[in-house]
């Protein structure tokens, strides 16, 4: 059975609490991400700490394949959705959910083999400092010689100015439990001055009846190039051991979709 563990009401925690009805179906065939992290797993060995867990896509087959995970994330919502997967699962009894700020969470453990920060979760915080917090309380929970892996998208310039301001129709599917139909549209805006790109996603529910109910759910995020990124790693007292461009190892380039950063803590 996983332990939930929550502390008092973070201040940005409603922002992510709106995405929970509708996450698991946005990322229905996303994928890419959990076969090297799942080998990395292996490699390492336990524990695993995963920073921004949400519901559980990449840890539940983590927890499935034998691995001892810990899941920090700051919305009560969508670690419920998480909780109530791990239920329905065996030998859950190692796992833990936390429901606690990347910044400043403290576990009990600070001897983690392997944390991960995937599908541009660190980028979610929208400061310089804030991202370093992040990357320098994962450096503390992890062992020596532990690894990072941490998955950003690559600004694409040409990609980024074209859709600026663009109302764009992201996807579609049918809710199983409600029949309705739900339609995501995507408004981005991007600010590159301070490397921003505010994100409005609209989900569109048409039930069954004819009504429709829309939910608007806007985030921003703060984009880094690869020397921004690189560099925040080393003054968080990381090693930078590899650099890819997507999660079959590729070496990163101007065109790449990902900038994925592979990083170790120093055995001294």
């Amino acid at each position: 059975m996983a332990h939930f563990s929550a502390t008092l009401p973070l201040p940005d925690a409603q922002l992510f609490d709106r995405f929970a009805a509708y996450y698991d179906a946005d990322y229905r065939y996303y994928r890419d991400d959990i076969e090297l992290i799942c080998d990395l797993a292996d490699q390492t060995g336990d524990a695993i700490l995963e920073l921004g867990c949400g519901t559980g896509r990449v840890l539940l087959p983590l927890v499935a394949a034998g691995h001892t995970v810990t899941g920090v994330d700051i919305s009560p919502a969508l670690l419920a959705i998480a909780e109530e997967k791990l239920r329905t699962m065996p030998h859950t009894q190692d796992s833990t959910l936390v429901n606690a700020d990347l910044r400043s969470f403290a576990l009990p453990t600070k001897a983690f083999a392997l944390a991960f920060c995937t599908s541009n979760t660190l980028m979610h915080l929208t400061t310089q400092g804030d991202q370093l917090a992040v990357l320098r309380n994962a450096y503390a929970h992890l062992r020596p010689g532990g690894l990072l892996l941490l998955d950003l998208f690559n600004p694409d310039v040409a990609r980024l100015h074209a859709v600026n301001g663009l109302m764009e129709l992201a996807d579609q599917w049918d809710n199983p439990e409600t029949g309705a139909h739900v339609i995501k549209w995507c408004v981005r805006t991007v600010d590159w001055a301070e490397q921003l790109q505010d994100t409005l996603f609209i989900y569109e529910e048409i039930a069954t009846t004819g009504t429709t109910q829309r939910t608007a759910c806007s985030f921003p995020l703060r984009f880094l190039w690869r020397s921004e990124a690189t560099l925040l790693l080393q003054t968080a007292g990381f090693t930078v051991e590899e650099v890819w461009g997507d999660f079959e190892g590729t070496p990163y380039q101007t065109t790449s979709d990902h900038l994925i950063l592979l990083a170790s803590k120093p055995t001294n």
